[in-house]
């Protein structure tokens, strides 16, 4: 009793998920889902397009962590030594860094070290011994430090991370719109087969009514059933296709990023006899190359090249000589009056320098950074020369089809008026149910055609707009 009760629960609430989503399907989906309503929905609530938000927060995150390398730091020790009742020595050491951009470190500090046994040249006085002062590097670290070059590739890297961003959401788009055309194929074939279904059917029913009083021949009546049958398997085929299509349509349906929606029985795409052309702006050669070099793709390539620019500098850095100068002003608080005990012969000063002779390790890293450059350099060029062909091929693909649009709706109406001049012969007795079956092949075929230059003229905007990704 308990597993049939618990069984009968789960049930319920499966059917009452299923009610909610198709409820919040029909309250979220128009009607008529064009292809701007359906984009919106998808930019505004697909979980893809969250996670394109989320990762432009990244560079954020990657500035705000460089940024720390220049945070004023904070230091301090003790060390006390006490055997057999004597203090050999007591060390305390409070200190401030505040590094800068231009290579320079401020320090101050603060040092109060007694004892019996202590070294004389760390003695201080009991009120201690103040310090301030700066550290500066003359030669290696002097244009460019470590701390200085990640900043600037942290900025770049966070620009990346943007255009990253960019086409994350393009992709989205661009997958969610061929998902929508291949639905709106998908509807407007079935349409059409449900037409030619019901024309045919007439065009049987009218056969057999002509036969009865002998004005057709029965085989005609056979002829035309036979014809039938083969629309109706047409119609089965595209209605399969469509429910094909419309399964992968509803992956791209969400709402608030987290509930999938289902595709009301209402919804239904614009018919095609209803379609606007899409038409193509004028595209110069000058307007290819700013697409080009204003591409996300482009310009993350670029962005590689600049932080390997960067790294460069920092190799040459390392081939100069690590000089280092320090210089603290030295004061007591002996007698509570720090500055007035302040004496510019109080200081304590040092340099260090270091510099490996034959520098073999830093001059190999320099030409494997001069390598790496030339290779990303040529990746850029060719990144150039294959956008500027995707945004050309683009653009002809999207401009050809608007020329085959004209000619194959005069097409459409040409089959139409050859099928009814058909019917007509057909009907006084001057014609065959053959030719009226292969003229209405032929119109259904050219309507078939329309409707894919169709899909074709509005896929070459989607794909011309990611080639260029919105400039």
């Amino acid at each position: 009793m308990k597993r049939f009760v618990i069984k009968s629960l789960a049930i319920a609430l499966v059917i009452l998920a299923a009610f909610m989503q198709q409820v919040l399907a029909q309250d979220t989906l128009p009607q008529l889902l064009t292809h701007e309503a359906f984009i919106d929905i998808v930019r505004n609530h697909h979980p893809m397009a969250r996670a394109a938000q989320l990762k432009g927060q990244e560079g954020e995150f990657l500035i705000q962590s460089a940024k720390g390398g220049f945070d004023p730091k904070l230091s301090g020790n003790m060390q006390q030594k006490y055997f057999d009742g004597t203090n050999y020595y007591s060390y305390i050491h409070g200190g401030l860094k505040i590094p800068t951009w231009f290579g320079v470190t401020l320090q101050a500090g603060y040092d109060a070290n007694t004892g019996a046994r202590l070294n004389p040249e760390a003695y201080t006085s009991d009120a201690g011994l103040w310090n301030a002062g700066i550290s500066v590097q003359l030669g290696n670290g002097l244009l460019i430090d470590q701390r200085r070059a990640d900043l600037r590739q942290a900025e770049i890297y966070a620009n990346s991370t943007e255009l990253e961003q960019k086409l994350m959401l393009n992709q989205l788009e661009l997958d969610a719109s061929m998902a929508y055309y291949d639905w709106f194929k998908a509807y407007n074939y079935y349409r059409v087969f449900e037409t030619a279904v019901e024309n045919a059917s007439l065009r049987l029913d009218n056969i057999r009514q002509a036969a009865l009083f002998g004005d057709k021949a029965s085989i005609d009546t056979l002829k035309a059933l036979i014809f039938l049958q083969e629309r109706q398997l047409n119609l089965e085929r595209t209605r399969l296709n469509l429910q094909n299509k419309q399964a992968q349509l509803e992956i791209f349906l969400w709402q608030d990023g987290s509930i999938p929606l289902e595709l009301a029985a209402e919804t239904i795409p614009p018919n095609y006899l209803d379609f606007t052309p899409s038409i193509p702006p004028i595209l110069a050669p000058e307007t290819i190359d700013t697409f080009a070099v204003q591409h996300p793709d482009y310009l993350i390539s670029s962005n590689k090249l600049a932080i390997s620019k960067i790294d460069y500098r920092m190799k040459r850095e390392a081939l100069k000589p690590s000089l280092e100068l320090k210089y603290n002003a030295l004061s007591s608080d002996k007698n509570n009056a720090l500055f007035d005990d302040y004496s510019i012969s109080n200081y304590a000063w040092g340099a260090s320098i270091s510099y490996p002779i034959f520098t073999r390790k830093e001059r190999a890293a320099v030409q494997l950074t001069e390598l790496k450059m030339e290779q990303q350099s040529a990746q850029l060029e060719f990144k150039n020369a294959e956008l500027r062909y995707k945004i050309e091929q683009s653009f002809n693909t999207w401009a050809s089809t608007l020329s085959q649009l004209d000619i194959y709706q005069q097409s459409v109406t040409n089959y139409s008026n050859l099928l009814q001049s058909e019917i007509t012969l057909f009907e006084i007795g001057e014609g065959s149910l053959f030719l009226v079956n292969l003229r209405d092949q032929e119109y259904i075929d050219s309507q078939l055609k329309l409707i894919e230059i169709m899909v074709q003229n509005n896929l070459g905007e989607v794909w011309y707009d990611y080639s260029v990704v919105g400039n």
